[in-house]
């Protein structure tokens, strides 16, 4: 019986992937990108410049080749958007650097595949055997077989509309594209089953003959294997996305506390229940603090360079904030949280998981199916297994991720009281709703099929005494499969219907223009280097397209730098960048905008001179003085990261970035003592304070910035490697006072600079640029680049060093073991 039930679950496994692949086989042959996935092959394809870059810079000394080329490929410069930005440092990188490096070596098996069809067919795998860790973790959990093989059959049917959760909609090519999404979510499930694994070794441990050794506490008296398990897939749900590693760590409270409230309600002794309390956060430190450690060279500079971290005021409020509990329970039980555009099967499995998670399990109906066993001379429990599982914490865990997902918008600031919840989009924890309903639909499933004992008895009896436990098996399967599998797959083959006739238009609609593109592509990278200006996407560039997507996307996809475009908005300069005005020339100079693409309808300005066209596009060149300018540092202001948006703004739409006069930004709260120059405190977003502390209004008393023209000159060609190292000659008078040299790059305390080889200290400037004192006369030889962070580049040893002692130490123990 065990057999037949372990190659049912294994159908039903093989089933729910077999039919993923078949379902979405269009998906890697797509030629273009209508959403987030332009954004993250962008990632994807500047990883891989970086991996030829590195090899350059880093083979000036052999003994370091290694670290400086890991170091270079987790954290570098992304010049594509928004003045260019370090995304590497605060965003998921890992995904980047595997896709990049596994499609290296298969491109010398398999001549001809392109990154970006392997990025797609990456994607297009992740997202078929997503069953596949559903299955995995519901095992590790302790479910049967069969119990797993239904929860990987469903894995990937929750249907919702568009609200970023494990959904399909969120991943394929009409959906939003949230790849960055699935490369943490194919983890999510493991790092949540042995977390709970975990714990309930901890309650109830199981007594081995022999303990393997363990860097833990001798109390801990689980398998360490569990715990490094938990700790591995804790740390790749982070690697992949950030917010559900938090997610994932967050579950750990869940956990911790779940036991502790099932002794109270069993009116355990209070201090049975202190002590187990006490192991249980000590281990929720434990795996807390491991999990944290292996990413800590990625979480530490994080948090020590937040205020170059923006958090934008274009984003919409509900991301942030959430929706609320009324408008989520509204969803919930209107089935629009797991069933939109169906009706609510896994709705109702999942309440229903939730409710037999909760209920005792010595009731009467246990009892009941107790005394139908034996009269009918039940031997064999179908699901025996699942009676084994502590199935509390997964209900608990739904409330839990429920409560939280209502957000500010329910809760107000009180969540900002948990770590990294100021900057998070609490609308996303509906993936913690979705993760939980992975476990509870399977649990409601084992329910069902243990409550359906005196239906199957009874058949059992007419199928000429078939074994009862293979009568409910079948009996079970066949009307879960008609009333929950086959409404589930038929709304999810309606939604892909739409999505394969899109991507057949779509490749066919690129085809008709790809020539045409490619040729813009080919004029621009033979220019010399500047950003590009294809329209706004909410004016003319909306309709200046390649296929479906929008120029602004197609051209930042492939690593030429734009503007205007915000598929991240973390750059200090993407706020006000926005107030770019079209049809004023020292804006364009201001941002490097050298070139501008614009269909061949689209009037041009007077400043815009045509270089080149063809049948769908005209490209123009605008004055520009390059990367780098001449300025003068008029006045110090300090702010915090929220507070500085208008006053850069009313600087960009006033003659001040004309005149060269270039205000310096620092995060402070009070006048500095290395200045004399005029100072202005920003106490809030709208108003600011002067040296006799008054306070003025920002848009009632505009701030006025005074200085002489600079007495430098940009003496010689720029250089640039690869969007890294930027390199230029100025000449610098008597008399130059505050003079500055501007690099038209966001500022971030990583980037370098040399006068001459001396060393010289970047400072921020508006709107949020990289700039270095000129105070020598003479002509000088000027070099800034971006380089990974020292503490950075610590961590990696250190976490390294650790990681092969650990290996040694597992190893030495085996070796002992098997002696």
């Amino acid at each position: 019986m065990k057999k037949f039930e372990k190659i049912t679950g294994l159908v039903l496994l093989v089933f729910a992937i077999g039919f993923n692949l078949w379902l979405y086989r269009l998906e890697p042959t797509s030629t273009i990108d209508p959403n987030d996935n332009t954004f993250q092959f962008a990632l994807v394809d500047r990883t891989n410049q970086m991996v030829d870059y590195a090899n350059k810079e880093c083979s000036k000394n052999i003994l370091t080749f290694p670290l400086c080329h890991l170091s270079i490929l987790i954290d570098h410069w992304v010049p594509n958007w928004a003045e260019g930005y370090n995304l590497p440092f605060y965003y998921s990188h890992i995904p980047q650097i595997a896709i990049v490096l596994s499609w290296r070596i298969l491109s010398f098996l398999f001549h001809g595949l392109t990154l970006f069809r392997y990025y797609h067919i990456v994607v297009y795998l992740l997202l078929c055997l997503f069953p596949l860790p559903v299955f995995l973790a519901l095992r590790v959990v302790g479910f049967s077989w069969l119990t797993a093989g239904f929860g990987a059959l469903l894995a990937s049917h929750i249907s919702t509309d568009g609200l970023y959760g494990l959904d399909p909609p969120s991943f394929l090519w009409r959906g939003w594209g949230l790849s960055s999404q699935l490369f943490a979510m194919v983890f999510l499930p493991l790092a949540i089953a042995y977390s709970h694994k975990v714990f309930s070794q901890l309650r109830e441990p199981k007594h081995e003959t022999r303990q393997p050794k363990s860097f833990l506490p001798s109390f801990f008296p689980f398998h360490p294997s569990s715990f490094w398990l938990a700790v591995l897939f804790i740390v790749a749900t982070t690697a992949g996305h950030l917010g559900l590693g938090m997610m994932a760590m967050m579950s750990l409270v869940v956990f911790t506390l779940a036991d502790p409230i099932i002794g109270f309600l069993r009116q355990e002794s209070l201090a049975d229940i202190g002590q187990l309390l006490k192991k249980n956060i000590l281990l929720l430190a434990a795996l807390g603090g491991a999990s944290v450690f292996f990413l800590s060279y990625w979480i530490l500079p994080v948090v020590l360079g937040d205020n170059y971290h923006n958090i934008s005021f274009w984003d919409p409020v509900w991301k942030f904030n959430s929706y609320g509990w009324k408008e989520i329970l509204n969803n919930l039980f209107n089935g629009n949280l797991f069933d939109f555009g169906r009706f609510p099967v896994l709705t109702i499995l999942v309440l229903t998981g939730a409710l037999v998670s909760v209920w005792p399990r010595e009731n009467g109906l246990k009892s009941v199916r107790q005394e139908i066993g034996k009269k009918f001379r039940i031997t064999a429990d179908l699901s025996a297994d699942d009676n084994s599982v502590n199935l509390f914490p997964f209900s608990l865990l739904f409330t839990f991720w429920l409560i939280l997902y209502f957000g500010r918008t329910t809760w107000g600031g009180i969540l900002d009281i948990i770590p990294g919840m100021k900057e998070q989009h609490i609308s996303r924890f509906i993936v913690g709703v979705h993760a939980a309903g992975l476990f509870l639909v399977p649990i409601a499933f084992s329910w069902i099929v243990q409550q359906a004992t005196p239906i199957t008895a009874f058949l059992s009896r007419l199928a000429l005494d078939m074994p009862i436990a293979k009568v409910n098996q079948i009996f079970t399967i066949g009307i879960l499969t008609v009333l929950v599998a086959l409404p589930a797959y038929r709304q999810t083959m309606r939604y892909n219907e739409l999505n394969e006739r899109l991507i057949v238009q779509s490749i066919r609609n690129h085809d008709a223009v790809r020539e045409d593109s490619e040729k813009l592509f080919e004029a621009l990278r033979k220019l010399p280097p500047g950003r590009v200006f294809p329209g706004r996407g909410g004016w003319w560039g909306k309709d200046f397209s390649v296929a479906e997507t929008p120029y602004n996307m197609h051209l930042s996809t492939y690593g030429i730098p734009v503007v205007l475009w915000l598929p991240e908005t973390w750059s200090p300069n993407s706020d006000t960048e926005q107030y770019f005005s079209e049809d004023v020339a020292r804006d364009y100079d201001l941002y490097n905008i050298r070139y501008v693409a614009a269909p061949p309808s689209q009037k041009a300005q007077l400043f815009w001179k045509p270089l080149a066209e063809s049948t769908t596009w005209k490209l123009y060149e605008v004055n520009t003085s390059g990367y780098f300018t001449i300025g003068t540092r008029a006045a110090v202001v300090g702010t915090n990261k929220r507070s500085y948006g208008n006053i850069v703004r009313l600087w960009i739409q006033s003659p001040y970035s004309e005149k060269k006069l270039f205000p310096e930004l620092r995060f402070i709260k009070k006048a500095p003592t290395d200045t004399r120059l005029p100072y202005i405190q920003m106490v809030d977003e709208a108003t600011y304070s002067i040296w006799d502390k008054s306070h003025h209004s920002l848009f009632a008393e505009v701030p006025v910035y005074q200085g002489n023209y600079p007495l430098a000159t940009l003496a010689g060609p720029q250089t640039v490697v690869s969007d890294m190292i930027f390199k230029t000659t100025v000449k610098v008078e008597k008399d130059c006072k505050e003079c500055i040299l501007v690099l038209k790059q966001t500022y971030h305390p990583n980037w370098r600079a040399t006068i001459d080889g001396k060393p010289v200290k970047p400072i921020t400037v508006f709107p949020f640029f990289v700039a270095i004192p000129l105070s020598t006369e003479g002509t000088h030889e000027v070099v800034m680049w971006y380089q990974p962070g020292t503490l950075k580049v610590v961590l990696v040893l250190l976490e390294l060093a650790v990681l092969i002692c650990l290996a040694g130490f597992f190893f030495l123990s085996k070796r002992r073991g098997t002696r």
